[in-house]
């Protein structure tokens, strides 16, 4: 069969999706048809959403993000705290003495620092101005001269709010056999509540004292952490 001739003419339809190689490329005509130069980007609308949006996801990311280390601060604090009424029950069954861990002071200070003293009994306290654990010789809940200091812990973070109720609220203490002791000699139990300031129906943890001496943490609702 004779070869059919061909005219040197592409047949194929033109591509119509070509790169553009510059915004300043003028249109080429093929065959009749017009192969413009289109220019893909977004409205200034668009943008603005897609960085709205952007905007918000920041956002909540920030906000997960500090509650999460508000919350780790908390279950730290409740921690280091059980570790010192434990350690104090321990150290009064080995040296066979009364060891009272109390409530350090008020500290108005910039900067946080070791306590050198109890909060007074005739003033507020809480247990995040930070504690004391020591050898309470005259039974007094208070750290005195002569007496030996075991443990010494600066004031909590600002966003960790920790208060006891009204039988340890702002001391506990253990006697020679291990039990908790109030001042004159009864048993004392109470609970001591860690928890982020100015939160509401969150869970905090409770710092538990029992009636024989024995501590432990557990966690429960709370309306409104002061």
């Amino acid at each position: 069969m004779p070869k059919q001739a061909t005219s040197g003419i592409d047949l194929h339809a033109p591509q119509t999706d070509r790169q553009c190689e510059g915004l300043r490329r003028p249109s080429v005509k093929t065959l009749g048809m017009t192969n413009s130069c289109r220019v893909l980007g977004f409205s200034l609308i668009e943008t603005l959403f897609v960085l709205l949006v952007l905007a918000i996801l920041c956002g909540t990311a920030v906000f997960s993000f500090q509650s999460l280390q508000v919350r780790a601060q908390v279950q730290a604090a409740s921690q280091a705290l059980l570790s010192d009424v434990l350690s104090a029950r321990t150290e009064a069954l080995r040296r066979e003495r009364r060891v009272t861990l109390c409530a350090a002071a008020l500290d108005t200070g910039t900067r946080a620092t070791l306590p050198t003293a109890c909060a007074p009994s005739a003033g507020a306290s809480a247990w995040h101005q930070g504690w004391l654990v020591f050898e309470d010789v005259n039974s007094n809940g208070l750290w005195d001269t002569g007496e030996v200091l075991l443990q010494q812990r600066m004031r909590l973070h600002a966003s960790v709010s920790a208060t006891g109720n009204a039988t340890v609220t702002r001391y506990v203490s253990f006697g020679p056999s291990g039990r908790s002791l109030t001042l004159n000699g009864a048993f004392q139990a109470g609970t001591i509540t860690l928890c982020a300031r100015a939160a509401s129906g969150e869970e905090a943890w409770l710092l538990v004292v029992n009636a024989v001496g024995r501590s432990r943490l557990d966690k429960g609702q709370i309306a409104v952490c002061s």
